[in-house]
């Protein structure tokens, strides 16, 4: 038997999907109308950047080709020294400019958050691109299936790589011939390895990311995908099947703050560190012991490479802080041992395959 909340959606989605019907084209107008609070846009744009001035204006551009007008432009400058400012004064009629000290991405982002005045809020990577129909399409699929889903996204594909073969959906084996509609379980969406749901695609109702619940100004990294986390826990989450963002993925670019990742740098892992920590107690809070699990795994890693960065490092306090925290999960000394010699080997093999000075056993 079908059920009555997954019919109500269909119905109000083919309506949403069927133009020649003018009632309904009217009723839907009605409703999108109805985001907008008096002379307040229906949605807020924000777009954080720094020393970007050579592709913010490709990103603000396609903000303004939008098929769905009724937004608002803050742009977040996080300190830029470059050419960024010359660059935007043309458009000073149409956005709010805003300029801070450099404090990183998340304070950048929360910030713009905290200015706007919109329903919604969209973040825009001032690298990335957004396609004409973007936003449309979003507040359709968000009037068809109610007030309970507070966060839509959609589709992407890379811009940038020599070979684009694949849309981020498609390369997840993501919803086939699904054209819009609810996500069942988002959140072991945001926890796939493989990045499938970016918030430069996302649409999300202000009032779930403001204050406290948004952008934590404490990491360096991974602040979009904590979000997203936090957000399984608050919302329901639908989806547009279109590719309707271009991620820029350029290699050789060098400004990117998720190069923090493949570095051995502190912050990464004291981001991921407070990340792990607040997911462990939401995923108690919520009873669902076997991704709490996995999360848990997840930190004892991170403690462990950590702890290997600091010996590599001769930081011997923070040697001695991991150590501490890797044994309060049960692993004993000499398992502690054992594993960092595992991994001393495993590095050692990886370096010898890497400059072809050697093979193993036949």
């Amino acid at each position: 038997m079908l059920d009555w909340h997954v019919l109500i959606i269909v119905s109000r989605t083919i309506s949403v999907f069927a133009p020649s019907d003018v009632s309904v084209a009217t009723s839907l107008k009605t409703e999108m109308k109805s985001q907008s609070q008096g002379n307040r846009p229906a949605i807020s744009v924000v777009i954080p950047t720094y020393n970007r001035g050579s592709l913010l204006i490709r990103a603000l551009e396609s903000v303004f080709t939008q098929t769905f007008q009724d937004y608002e432009v803050i742009v977040v400058d996080d300190g830029s020294n470059d050419c960024t400012k010359e660059k935007l004064k043309p458009y000073f009629g149409k956005i709010r400019y805003f300029y801070q000290r450099n404090k990183g991405a998340s304070d950048a982002q929360q910030k713009g958050i905290e200015l706007a005045v919109g329903k919604w809020v969209s973040i825009l990577a001032s690298d990335d691109v957004w396609l004409p129909k973007k936003l449309e399409l979003q507040m359709k699929v968000l009037c068809a299936v109610g007030s309970d889903f507070g966060v839509c996204f959609t589709d992407c594909c890379y811009m940038g790589r020599v070979d684009p073969k694949y849309s981020v959906f498609q390369q997840a084996g993501l919803l086939p011939g699904r054209q819009m509609g609810a996500l069942e379980k988002p959140l072991e969406l945001v926890l796939a390895k493989n990045v499938t749901i970016f918030v430069q695609s996302c649409l999300i109702l202000r009032s779930l990311v403001s204050g406290e619940n948004g952008f934590d100004t404490k990491l360096v990294v991974s602040e979009d995908t904590d979000l997203l986390f936090r957000l399984t826990f608050k919302t329901q989450f639908c989806f547009v099947n279109e590719v309707l963002v271009h991620i820029d993925a350029t290699p050789s670019r060098t400004d990117r703050l998720s190069l923090i990742l493949h570095q051995v740098d502190d912050r990464k892992f004291y981001s991921r560190e407070i990340i792990y920590d607040k997911w462990i107690k939401l995923l108690a809070r919520a009873d669902l012991v076997a991704i709490r699990g996995r999360i848990e795994e997840s930190q004892k890693i991170n403690y462990y490479e950590w702890l290997v960065a600091s010996m590599q490092r001769f930081k011997l306090r923070q040697v001695v802080l991991c150590w501490r925290q890797i044994s309060c999960r049960g692993d004993t000394p000499s398992k502690i041992i054992r594993s960092l010699l595992f991994k001393a080997n495993r590095r050692m093999r990886r370096l010898i395959t890497l400059r072809g000075g050697g093979h193993g056993p036949a």
